[in-house]
């Protein structure tokens, strides 16, 4: 078959050249145009040539077999140093989904061996690869953490649909078509072995491929019998779609989980906090809580915010929808949502009271109660030092000393904002004191002490 040598300009403006197999020049402008490049320009290549430019160094010539980006299955050769740059020219040149790739000039058996191997170690040395190039740039141009905070959350959506895809093999394996569950698996076993890459543009792209897939074909082999299982599979997969467009966009963590990863960064996991770290820490527990949380908690939350975010947009998807069969399916799933929800927060009410239960048994002191211990001592030290001031100022000031006139200072326990302050430093030691030594780990005495305590100090500065 003729040979010929083309120059061509990829979808990304990328020139590339190289050497097809044709019947003609025609058949080989079609083919590369199917591959979606722009042909610049093509010329057949004689024997005579070919065996010309065999007397320099030549390149390894590999044998490939590929599915290119309009689904259709490619086998070829390709020139390259070696084996690994071969494979990355297939997948960043001409953006293809290899399935193997062999030496040419291996003997037979061998390369039957290599087939049966395919590009898994390839792949995996291209991403370690991709993920030395992401942090360098990362670290260059944007914060490293934003970026695993958003491949946390693309990882958790990915989760998310293969569990959701699963479940729909499993409900409808014997009424799909073979070869629809086949391309399904085809799907889910690519999403599956790069969902750990760096890529993240790739890993959503693919997951958007499969549902795309399970929203356009025929899936079922009565399909005129199965229109309800039908539109709740539409349903499904367009709501998986917009949920992998919110995480696109921006990312999908609450003000909770953001406080929660602050306080795991600069408290949990490091060895002396400094003490601003700890005050910050202490007005982060107002919010979240004075207990840290553990998987199990973090894990029903994940779930509570998918399940929020499914809620919203299984109602735009009620709003949009065009057909009265849509309309009672998003309906029907919004009915199932809530109730998923209802129980996922008895989960969470239940993992919230084993964990204080476990939190009031236990006898490690925590971040917080080493901070109000040092607290406590600090206003005792400080009390006690004005109570000893006080009255030696007094005993002082009532004493005669003749002509001697004592220093300012002494006189400064008259002052009011001095009674103020400490009057409220009193109260407030006291109320500490009663909740380490009476309550230490009772949330409900904290909910009554602290109100009394600010109710109490109001009370005595306005009629001082």
């Amino acid at each position: 078959m003729p040979k010929y040598s083309y120059n061509v300009i990829n979808e990304e403006n990328k020139a590339l050249s190289g050497t097809i197999s044709a019947p003609d020049e025609q058949s080989a402008r079609a083919e590369l145009n199917q591959l979606g490049f722009s042909v610049i320009g093509i010329i057949e290549i004689s024997e005579n040539e070919t065996s010309g430019a065999q007397e320099g160094p030549v390149l390894p010539t590999f044998e490939f077999s590929a599915i290119d980006k309009s689904q259709k299955h490619v086998v070829g050769t390709i020139q390259a140093e070696d084996r690994y740059s071969a494979y990355k020219r297939l997948i960043s040149e001409y953006a293809f989904e290899v399935e193997y790739l062999v030496d040419q000039s291996l003997p037979e058996p061998q390369k039957s061996e290599e087939k049966t191997k395919g590009v898994f170690e390839l792949q995996n040395q291209l991403d370690e690869e991709s993920q030395l190039v992401q942090k360098k740039i990362s670290g260059a141009n944007q914060d490293l953490k934003e970026f695993e905070q958003k491949q946390d959350v693309l990882k958790l959506q990915v989760d998310f649909v293969l569990k959701k895809v699963k479940e729909m093999l499993d409900l409808y394996e014997n009424d799909m078509k073979p070869e629809t569950k086949t391309k399904i698996r085809v799907y889910v076993d690519k999403i599956l072995r790069i969902k750990s890459s760096t890529n993240l543009d790739y890993i959503r792209k693919s997951c958007e491929e499969l549902l795309t897939y399970l929203q356009k074909e025929e899936l079922f082999l009565h399909e005129e019998t199965r229109l309800k299982e039908r539109t709740q599979m539409v349903m499904e997969a367009k709501s998986m779609m917009m949920q992998l467009h919110s995480t696109k966009s921006k990312s999908s963590m609450s003000l909770h989980e953001t406080l929660s990863r602050w306080r795991e960064e600069h408290i949990l996991k490091k060895d002396q906090p400094s003490a601003l770290e700890k005050f910050t820490d202490f007005l982060i527990a107002l919010v979240i809580g004075f207990v840290p949380e553990n998987d199990e908690i973090k894990e029903i939350q994940r779930n509570i915010a998918i399940v929020d975010q499914q809620i919203r947009q299984y109602w735009l998807l009620y709003f949009q929808a065009s057909t009265p069969e849509y309309k009672n399916e998003a309906k029907t799933s919004l009915k199932k949502l809530r109730q998923e929800k209802k129980k996922f927060k008895l989960q969470l009410k239940e993992a919230r009271k084993k964990l204080q239960e476990e939190y009031k048994k236990s006898t490690e002191i925590t971040q917080w109660e080493a901070f109000s211990n040092e607290l406590l001592g600090f206003t005792g030290w400080l009390l006690a030092f004005y109570i000893i001031y006080y009255f030696a100022s007094i005993y002082l000031n009532t004493k005669q000393f003749g002509a001697l006139s004592l220093p300012q200072p002494f006189s400064v326990y008259k002052t009011n904002f001095l009674k103020y302050f400490m009057t409220t430093l009193f109260l407030f030691h006291s109320a500490l004191s009663i909740k380490i030594n009476f309550f230490r780990r009772n949330e409900a005495a904290t909910l009554v002490i602290t109100p009394v305590f600010l109710l109490s100090a109001m009370l005595i500065i306005l009629n001082f």
